[in-house]
Protein backbone atom coordinates (compact mmCIF):
# COMPACT_ATOMS: atom_id res chain seq x y z
CA UNK A 1 0.00 0.00 0.00
CA UNK A 2 2.47 2.39 1.00
CA UNK A 3 4.63 1.37 -2.41
CA UNK A 4 1.81 2.49 -4.13
CA UNK A 5 1.08 5.88 -2.74
CA UNK A 6 4.54 6.55 -3.38
CA UNK A 7 4.32 6.18 -6.67
CA UNK A 8 0.95 7.69 -6.82
CA UNK A 9 2.43 10.72 -5.33
CA UNK A 10 5.79 10.69 -7.58
CA UNK A 11 2.82 10.50 -10.98
CA UNK A 12 0.98 13.48 -9.65
CA UNK A 13 5.07 15.55 -8.80
CA UNK A 14 5.22 14.78 -12.49
CA UNK A 15 2.42 15.33 -14.28
CA UNK A 16 2.47 18.75 -12.50
CA UNK A 17 6.12 19.80 -13.43
CA UNK A 18 5.18 18.93 -17.07
CA UNK A 19 4.76 21.92 -19.02
CA UNK A 20 1.95 20.36 -21.31
CA UNK A 21 0.49 19.40 -18.44
CA UNK A 22 -1.23 23.09 -18.14
CA UNK A 23 -3.74 23.98 -20.91
CA UNK A 24 -5.45 27.86 -21.44
CA UNK A 25 -8.71 27.15 -23.00
CA UNK A 26 -9.92 30.58 -23.22
CA UNK A 27 -13.84 31.58 -22.53
CA UNK A 28 -14.93 29.73 -25.32
CA UNK A 29 -15.59 32.90 -27.26
CA UNK A 30 -14.78 32.62 -30.87
CA UNK A 31 -11.53 33.17 -32.03
CA UNK A 32 -10.83 36.90 -33.63
CA UNK A 33 -9.91 36.36 -37.73
CA UNK A 34 -8.53 39.67 -38.84
CA UNK A 35 -7.19 38.50 -42.03
CA UNK A 36 -5.93 35.73 -44.52
CA UNK A 37 -4.45 34.64 -47.66
CA UNK A 38 -4.17 31.65 -50.13
CA UNK A 39 -0.78 31.43 -51.51
CA UNK A 40 1.97 28.70 -53.20
CA UNK A 41 4.43 29.29 -50.42
CA UNK A 42 6.59 26.03 -51.10
CA UNK A 43 6.39 26.42 -55.03
CA UNK A 44 4.28 22.76 -55.20
CA UNK A 45 1.97 24.21 -57.46
CA UNK A 46 -0.51 23.60 -54.19
CA UNK A 47 -2.32 26.81 -52.54
CA UNK A 48 -1.29 27.10 -49.06
CA UNK A 49 -3.36 29.00 -46.70
CA UNK A 50 -1.96 31.76 -44.38
CA UNK A 51 -4.04 32.96 -41.27
CA UNK A 52 -3.72 35.75 -39.17
CA UNK A 53 -6.59 35.28 -35.79
CA UNK A 54 -6.48 37.22 -31.99
CA UNK A 55 -6.50 34.13 -29.63
CA UNK A 56 -5.99 34.03 -25.78
CA UNK A 57 -1.99 34.30 -26.67
CA UNK A 58 -2.17 37.36 -29.04
CA UNK A 59 -2.04 37.83 -32.53
CA UNK A 60 -0.98 34.48 -34.10
CA UNK A 61 0.19 33.73 -38.10
CA UNK A 62 -0.51 30.22 -38.72
CA UNK A 63 0.13 29.08 -41.74
CA UNK A 64 -1.65 25.69 -43.20
CA UNK A 65 0.70 24.19 -45.61
CA UNK A 66 -0.93 21.53 -47.91
CA UNK A 67 0.37 18.08 -47.92
CA UNK A 68 -1.30 15.45 -49.98
CA UNK A 69 -3.13 13.62 -46.93
CA UNK A 70 -4.01 16.99 -45.76
CA UNK A 71 -2.18 19.99 -43.87
CA UNK A 72 1.04 20.65 -42.17
CA UNK A 73 0.23 23.27 -39.74
CA UNK A 74 3.10 26.12 -38.78
CA UNK A 75 3.10 28.83 -36.14
CA UNK A 76 5.57 31.54 -37.37
CA UNK A 77 4.72 34.41 -35.15
CA UNK A 78 2.81 34.50 -31.56
CA UNK A 79 1.95 37.68 -29.51
CA UNK A 80 3.25 40.67 -31.75
CA UNK A 81 0.46 43.12 -30.94
CA UNK A 82 -1.24 45.20 -33.88
CA UNK A 83 0.61 43.74 -36.78
CA UNK A 84 -1.37 43.61 -40.12
CA UNK A 85 -0.66 40.63 -42.92
CA UNK A 86 0.33 41.02 -46.71
CA UNK A 87 0.91 38.72 -49.06
CA UNK A 88 3.34 38.61 -51.80
CA UNK A 89 5.20 37.87 -55.18
CA UNK A 90 8.55 38.00 -55.25
CA UNK A 91 11.89 36.12 -56.09
CA UNK A 92 14.32 38.14 -52.86
CA UNK A 93 13.74 40.49 -49.43
CA UNK A 94 16.10 42.35 -48.26
CA UNK A 95 16.97 42.53 -44.38
CA UNK A 96 16.78 45.91 -42.69
CA UNK A 97 20.19 47.11 -41.77
CA UNK A 98 18.65 48.97 -38.65
CA UNK A 99 19.71 47.97 -35.50
CA UNK A 100 22.88 47.55 -33.08
CA UNK A 101 25.57 48.31 -34.81
CA UNK A 102 26.12 49.46 -38.63
CA UNK A 103 25.83 46.48 -41.67
CA UNK A 104 24.41 45.73 -44.76
CA UNK A 105 21.15 43.93 -44.53
CA UNK A 106 21.40 40.39 -46.22
CA UNK A 107 19.35 39.71 -49.56
CA UNK A 108 17.34 36.37 -49.13
CA UNK A 109 15.87 34.17 -51.90
CA UNK A 110 12.13 33.30 -52.04
CA UNK A 111 10.58 30.48 -53.91
CA UNK A 112 8.83 33.42 -55.60
CA UNK A 113 5.94 34.15 -52.01
CA UNK A 114 6.23 35.60 -49.27
CA UNK A 115 4.17 36.45 -46.20
CA UNK A 116 4.60 39.90 -44.82
CA UNK A 117 3.08 41.38 -40.94
CA UNK A 118 3.58 44.97 -40.78
CA UNK A 119 2.81 47.94 -38.09
CA UNK A 120 1.88 50.76 -39.41
CA UNK A 121 4.44 53.14 -39.87
CA UNK A 122 6.54 50.83 -37.35
CA UNK A 123 8.53 47.55 -37.62
CA UNK A 124 7.90 44.41 -40.12
CA UNK A 125 9.13 40.84 -40.54
CA UNK A 126 8.67 39.00 -43.71
CA UNK A 127 8.70 35.40 -43.72
CA UNK A 128 9.04 32.67 -46.72
CA UNK A 129 9.76 29.01 -47.01
CA UNK A 130 13.59 28.20 -47.39
CA UNK A 131 13.00 24.35 -48.34
CA UNK A 132 13.38 23.10 -44.38
CA UNK A 133 10.71 25.42 -43.01
CA UNK A 134 9.74 29.36 -42.53
CA UNK A 135 12.69 32.15 -42.07
CA UNK A 136 11.75 34.74 -40.26
CA UNK A 137 13.73 38.17 -41.83
CA UNK A 138 13.06 41.56 -40.52
CA UNK A 139 12.45 44.27 -43.01
CA UNK A 140 12.21 47.35 -41.22
CA UNK A 141 12.50 48.50 -37.14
Amino acid sequence: MKKWIVIHICGMILLCLHSNSFSETGSGMPVKYISSCELDLNNDNKPDIVLLVETTKGRELIVLMRANDGYTTFVLSRGKPNMHLSCHFGKSIKETSAGKGKREGKVYKTPGTYIQLAQPEGASAAYFWNGKGFKEVWTSD
